[in-house]
């Protein structure tokens, strides 16, 4: 080739590139087209397979767990678990259920025997329950003959005011009871129930086992199980409906309380969302089909793949989650999108003449690569999920691609087998001048409207989108269970109660190792324990507050007390490293094991547990770096230290949120951008389709920022989300709309035909999504309701954009282009 040739060979190229495009894309057609062929002529082979197969995914029900532990947010190799997990095994749970217990005279004898009737019903009618301890139990320690005696505060029980007298004075005197046992003002008192650290499946755990080097586990530890933590909280609340009263008020608080709550809560709305979705979405089929097959066969095929899709998720071993909650409406919604589509086409080609198993090979063929890219795009969307660093939204990201492709294999296998077993409407070619569904001459009068005046669409949209933008700027952050339930909500009002009662249900430890056996007895080391605790409590600012704190020093204190005549000026730490050691052995002999809380067998580390607030999870992360500072401070290379409980994980959930946030939307849109350009065919056109996929995700933030909702564990989702089923519609006018355009090289016929054969399924898929993403507004749970609403309007908002603002993009992009190639033709005229 000259260079002389080059000129003329150029303008050519469009039309290979175009002609290779619909080489490919007609390859597939047909072979769509010819699989159809096999499914009709195959029908009752296609619906046996699929039932079976359903039947079989469907026989793993039982096996079904629902968990919404704290720890469970987060995946098991991340280090805070990983370090969380090895402090159970060795110290046992710190998650303690606290129970206040208020409404009478704490120090009176008809009070007391109600707390010894409650106390006792929790140790024996809970199951899963370790300890309770309360006023009835509570360690005593004290000298008496020169000789150290630890027992229980009531082994001797009140006769009469004296003894009583004696008992409050105890209480009183005793700093470990406050906010421990008591409240300040001592109108209130605590039991702490703490739960099995283990579950009752799990082999024998060596109690050696966790951070002993030499010790190890005899297998692979399983901790108390979901199902067994809800049936300890179960317990709990039937044992209050006997207790409860006026004058005996109990509220109860913990992770174990709130992972039931929200557990409770799945459980209802489940029963309501289902059953809601199915009905909403049946009105939507019968106002679009109007007939009883345009209902029923979409829900049925839509209803044995999500029944598929949950068998795929139990046996993986998946379990429920208030994030893995959205999947099955999510599911339904987009396997009706898929039957939709295909349904829209079978029917307007029966009602053009074609008998009925060319109008279903036919329908295939034009529908089956459309539905296939959207199935890809939006898998490739809720992919994203599996970078997030929690748990259970990796297992969305793994579940939600699966089942979407499930719902497209069911789309094209058992859809066209039932289409081809049930009747089908006869031909009524009459209706086509009409029109065959609702709002097609309004769908198309906008898209050429688009076309004809496309400046007068864009620039009032690009005012939009920069109040979009401001308003997605001002977004903030939460991870707060609390705020996800009515203020009057029991667990709230519990929660509450708790907090201002006794300071709070949130633990965190500090675990600290001194590196050699018997490092806790070096005296120095106990006081500057002591200073730590101090200046954690001061540093902490409403409304975090540190309520209490519990350490090894706490029981060297009181036995050196004991063993000095019982003088209150004498609880301090002794002076010399073998008197930690000596009263620390004196009170091991005594027969208590309150040490094995505290610290290992060869004391060389020991933890300190704090308690505070339930409060939002974005204040905690400040607060750790704060006492970081302390510690490292004050430990200054004598001792090494590690934070753990609750508090660092739900400081790891906050963080994770805008970790995982931003990791989702960035795969996303990288993953989506080159499938748009690479299923268009065209760089050009599949930059063009981006804008309208990334407009809904741009107006969810612009609302959650100038509607000042946060963004949380559910909320997250929805942007990555909204962009792969916004790429449904992006596609399937963008596929529609590159082949007119190709048949007839006009911009205007291209988008009207696309539009007049496409537009109205767009428009009642949109419905659809609508009409799916909202039945999540009946739920009870804060965050699920936002989270449904807003992706409702996402849904609605991404209809409008490939109405309205695609085709005006392409009218500006295609007509440059088209100028572009005339000045080009002109200059080498």
């Amino acid at each position: 080739m000259t260079d002389r040739d080059a000129p003329e060979a150029e303008p050519d190229a469009p039309r290979v590139r175009a002609a290779s495009e619909s080489a490919w894309r007609g390859r597939i057609e047909a072979g769509f087209e010819a699989w159809g062929r096999i499914v009709v002529r195959n029908r009752w082979v296609a619906l046996a397979v699929s039932v079976l197969a359903t039947g079989w995914l469907m026989s793993h029900l039982p096996q079904l767990e629902i968990d919404n532990s704290t720890e469970s947010f987060l995946t098991t190799d991340a280090p805070n678990v990983v370090l969380y997990n090895d402090f159970r095994d060795q110290f046992g749970r710190d998650d303690k259920i606290v129970i206040a217990v208020g409404g009478g005279d704490v120090f009176s004898l008809p009070f007391l025997e109600r707390l010894r009737d409650l106390h006792e019903a929790l140790e024996t009618d809970v199951p899963h329950v370790t300890e309770v301890e309360s006023l009835v139990n509570a360690r005593f320690t004290r000298g008496e003959a020169g000789e150290l005696v630890v027992g229980e505060l009531l082994e001797d029980w009140p006769e009469d005011a004296a003894d009583l007298a004696l008992f409050e004075d105890r209480v009183r005197s005793n700093p470990l009871y406050r906010n421990a046992l008591v409240s300040a003002d001592y109108a209130v008192t605590a039991i702490a129930v703490t739960p099995d650290t283990y579950s009752s499946e799990a082999p024998k755990v060596d109690e050696l086992g966790g951070f002993d080097d030499e010790a190890t586990t005899a297998a692979e530890p399983v901790y108390l199980k979901a199902a067994e933590g809800d049936a300890v909280i179960e317990g709990i609340y039937a044992v209050f409906d006997r207790f409860d009263a006026d004058d005996f008020q109990l509220h109860m608080a913990g992770a174990l309380a709130m992972t039931w709550r929200i557990n409770d809560g799945m459980t209802r709305d489940f029963g309501i969302f289902m059953p809601a979705a199915l009905a909403l979405m049946g009105l939507v089929l019968a106002m679009l089909f109007r007939r009883a097959g345009g209902v029923f066969l979409p829900l049925l095929v839509v209803g044995l793949s999500l029944s598929a899709s949950i068998g795929v998720m139990i046996a993986l071993g998946i379990p429920g989650s208030t994030a893995v909650q959205i999947l099955p409406v999510f599911l339904l919604t987009v396997g009706v999108c898929d039957a939709v589509h295909v349904l829209a086409i079978v029917y307007r080609y029966r009602m053009e003449g074609l008998d009925k198993e060319e109008a279903i090979v036919k329908a295939l063929a034009h529908s089956g690569l459309a539905i296939l890219m959207t199935s890809v795009t939006t898998a490739a969307g809720m992919v994203s999920f599996v970078t997030s660093e929690m748990a259970a939204v990796q297992h969305l990201g793994v579940l939600a691609p699966i089942g979407v492709m499930l719902a497209f294999v069911y789309t094209v296998v058992l859809l066209p087998a039932l289409l081809a077993i049930f009747p089908l409407p006869p031909p009524r070619r009459g209706r086509i001048a009409q029109g065959l569904f609702p709002f097609e001459s309004a769908l198309v009068g906008a898209g050429r409207f688009a076309v004809r005046a496309p400046w007068r669409v864009l620039i009032p949209s690009f005012g939009v989108i920069v109040i979009a933008v401001l308003g997605a700027l001002q977004i903030r952050f939460s991870h707060n269970g609390l705020s996800w339930f009515p203020q009057d909500d029991r667990t709230v009002v519990d929660f509450l109660a708790i907090d201002r009662a006794l300071g709070g249900s949130v633990t965190m430890d500090v675990l600290i190792d001194t590196g050699e056996p018997g490092g806790l007895y070096d005296p120095e080391l106990l006081r500057e324990i002591e200073r730590i605790e101090f200046e954690i409590a001061n540093v902490a600012s409403a409304p975090i507050v540190v309520a209490d704190a519990i350490s090894i020093r706490d029981i060297v204190e009181e036995t050196h007390q004991a063993l000095n005549e019982n003088r209150p000026e004498m609880r301090r730490v002794p002076d010399s490293r073998d008197a930690v050691a000596q009263e620390l052995l004196l009170f091991e002999q005594s027969g208590s094991d309150d040490t094995e809380e505290l610290v290992d067998s060869e004391y060389r580390m020991t933890r300190v547990n704090l308690r505070v607030p339930f409060v939002d999870a974005l204040l905690f992360p400040e607060f750790l770096e704060d006492v970081r500072a302390i510690i490292a401070a004050r430990l200054d290379g004598r001792a090494t230290f590690e934070l753990t409980g609750l508090m660092t994980l739900l400081a790891d959930i906050f963080d994770a949120v805008i970790v995982s946030m931003g990791r989702s939307y960035a795969f996303a849109v990288c993953v989506i951008t080159p499938l748009m350009m690479l299923l268009l065919g065209s760089l050009r056109r599949g930059l063009v389709s981006m804008v309208p996929n990334l407009l809904p995700m741009v107006a969810v933030l612009a609302v959650m920022g100038w509607g000042d909702i946060a963004i949380d564990t559910t909320t997250m989702m929805v942007g990555a989300m909204v962009i792969g089923i916004a790429v449904d519609d992006t596609i399937h006018f963008m596929h529609k709309f590159h082949r007119y355009f190709e048949q007839t090289g006009d911009l205007d016929v291209a988008v009207a035909e696309t539009l007049r054969t496409t537009g109205s399924a767009l428009l009642f898929t949109t419905l659809v999504l609508m009409a799916g993403f909202a039945v999540f507004g009946l739920s009870e749970m804060t965050n699920i309701r936002v989270f449904g609403l807003l992706s409702s309007f996402a849904a609605g908002v991404a209809l409008i954009a490939d109405i309205l603002i695609a085709p005006a993009l392409l009218a500006v992009v295609e007509g440059a282009r088209e100028r572009s190639a005339e000045r080009r033709a002109a200059a080498t005229a």
